[in-house]
């Protein structure tokens, strides 16, 4: 019988019976679980699964992931969450004495390119894969998802964000909430410091050109002013022309406003870090300013790493960047987090590592209620599964368009403490109040 509530290391799991079942199985049940320090929900999950019984051999779940592109130092940690995910679901299964089947993982580095991302899907697909965490980028996504959908194959990315992907019904489901949510709290973080005009760089993507419309939309509606969008290349490594451009923007906007009043807003991910590099050489006027960043540049070590050049130039300008709201700490966070330091020594998982690892028992979850290895039924059965989890990432509710439903943002800048530039915390967004918390001292 399948019974759902069962925890176990980091996750919410079922506790399946070695014997045969019958071709359709519902099993309702009732636990409660610890959500942090103190605080406890108590959680009824039904699921139906179709010819459970029928899980045979050694099931695929695809790793659609950069290490060797823009995002490589986030989709590196991915890999390790997806195998950590993939160990931990198979001990479970022999603990409950399971020895039908059991999972395993294919890791496709994409490179951060879109077309890349097609061919590794296609790979996947023919390898029998029905099922896939990643992509990271929305530009990867939006360029499978067509694939996906035809072929009927369920993604699961943990990073995707791009409004326009937002889409109910199809294959694509996001352990993120889209840029919706993200627009409000980078507009609100900028009022909030008496920001009267910005200056939008972004890269010119669906995430980055619908985040930063959305962001600039939502800044004038809350009484700022926008100079024009400055767009650059995906693949741009000369940020000159960009730089250009943007300075005469900040230099018009300081005419009108003043310079305490002007800042920057950066959507994109590290190569955010050669801008800048380029901005201190060049155009060391832009670095007068605050920049705001986004989830793309939040707690990605490429601009704190003390090898790095882009370091010191990130905290002359703070970079004050929202990423997805970090989970209330509870045991099955502090149990991955643990895990994955072991298995990554010096590393601490970001928030994105720490949902691909809940996106990995989600899709091994969705199979063995599905009962099926197909991902037409595992499409069915994810958002069921999706909206009664609760794992290291917290709760995983999803809205109609497959997305999490948003909770809030954290806010990070880079500061140099001690002589080490990190990313520290320096106060949370909640969607629900539309209201930013700073931490004493910040930003």
């Amino acid at each position: 019988m399948l019974v759902v509530g069962l925890i176990v290391g980091a996750g919410i799991t079922y506790a399946l019976s070695s014997s045969s079942m019958a071709s359709t199985v519902t099993s309702t049940s009732t636990s409660t679980t610890t959500v942090g320090a103190g605080a406890t929900a108590t959680v009824t999950n039904t699921v139906t699964a179709s010819g459970s019984g029928g899980l045979t051999g050694t099931i695929t779940i695809g790793d659609l992931t950069d290490l060797s592109g823009q995002l490589q130092a986030i989709g590196s940690q991915q890999k390790i969450a997806v195998g950590l995910a993939i160990t931990d679901i198979n001990n479970y299964l022999l603990a409950e004495g399971v020895t039908s089947y059991k999972f395993a993982t294919i890791t496709e580095d994409t490179g951060l390119n879109p077309a890349t991302a097609l061919t590794d899907l296609q790979t996947l697909s023919a390898d029998g894969v029905q099922v896939v965490v990643g992509p990271l980028s929305s530009g990867e996504a939006s360029n499978i998802l067509q694939y996906a959908n035809t072929n009927r194959i369920v993604l699961i990315s943990p990073s995707s964000t791009a409004i326009s992907l937002a889409i109910p019904n199809d294959y694509l489901f996001r352990l993120v909430p889209n840029d919706a949510a993200q627009s409000f709290a980078i507009a609100r973080a900028l009022v909030g410091e008496n920001v009267k005009d910005i200056v939008v760089i972004n890269q010119q993507s669906v995430y980055g050109t619908g985040l930063a419309n959305a962001t600039m939309n939502r800044f004038v509606a809350l009484g700022g002013h926008t100079e024009s969008e400055v767009q650059y290349s995906s693949t741009a490594t000369d940020f000159t022309p960009t730089l250009t451009t943007a300075q005469s923007e900040y230099q018009s906007g300081v005419a009108k406003y003043g310079a305490s009043s002007v800042a920057v807003v950066a959507i994109g991910y590290q190569e955010v870090g050669q801008m800048l590099i380029q901005a201190k050489s060049s155009f060391p006027s832009l670095l007068s300013a605050t920049w705001y960043g986004s989830d793309g540049e939040a707690q990605n070590t490429d601009f704190t790493n003390s090898t790095s050049a882009a370091a010191p130039v990130s905290a002359q300008v703070k970079l004050i960047s929202t990423i997805g709201e970090s989970p209330t700490p509870s045991a099955k966070t502090n149990a991955f987090v643990a895990e994955f330091t072991a298995a990554a020594p010096g590393q601490t998982p970001d928030s994105y590592a720490i949902n691909a690892y809940d996106a990995t028992w989600v899709a091994a979850l969705s199979v063995i209620a599905a009962g099926q290895n197909n991902g037409q039924a595992i499409q069915k059965a994810l958002p069921g599964v999706a909206n009664t989890y609760y794992g290291a990432s917290g709760w995983t509710q999803l809205q109609p368009s497959g997305d999490e439903a948003p909770v809030g943002y954290d806010i990070y800048e880079v500061q140099t403490v001690s002589g080490s530039t990190q990313w520290v915390l320096a106060g949370s967004y909640s969607s629900a109040t539309d209201a930013i918390t700073w931490q004493p001292g910040m930003p």
